[in-house]
């Protein structure tokens, strides 16, 4: 229970190389983004993000024991084949309809942060309804929010 009271190694952003491709694989995105000023490759920025977030770096961080589970990929299935196709969809429509010259960084991330707020809180759900009861030590149904 207070396995983890004197500190976690989750509690900050650490620069290994999943971040580092995480970043290098961004930056064409942001300069495309940068260059040609559309809904489009806004959406790209923030598709990326987000996809990379939730699919790699949130099940590094919080689902490392159940990593190698069946119960754990059929989740992660279900939450990319159809949640994450809605919250990206939601997203570019917001996009699109804020016709704005330019959109400053700071609604680009508030609006990927929201999707990711939406889309993780779904996840959970999907993987308290997959996790298993009992019999396993990696079992216990607990909430991540």
């Amino acid at each position: 229970m207070f396995e983890d009271i004197n500190g976690n190694d989750n509690d900050e952003f650490k620069f290994d190389a999943v971040n580092i491709c995480l970043l290098v694989g961004w930056a064409p995105f942001v300069i495309a983004w940068g260059e040609y000023n559309s809904a489009f490759t806004e959406w790209l920025v923030q598709a990326y993000f987000l996809t990379f977030m939730v699919f790699i770096n949130f099940p590094r961080w919080y689902e490392k024991r159940n990593l190698n589970k069946s119960w754990f990929w059929r989740a992660l299935a279900l939450t990319f084949g159809v949640v994450h196709p809605v919250i990206l969809a939601g997203m570019l429509l917001v996009d699109v309809w804020t016709k704005t010259e330019w959109h400053e960084g700071a609604t680009v991330l508030s609006i990927c942060a929201v999707g990711a707020i939406l889309e993780l809180a779904v996840f959970n759900k999907i993987l308290n309804y997959f996790r298993p009861e009992t019999g396993d030590e990696t079992g216990d149904r607990r909430n991540v929010f």
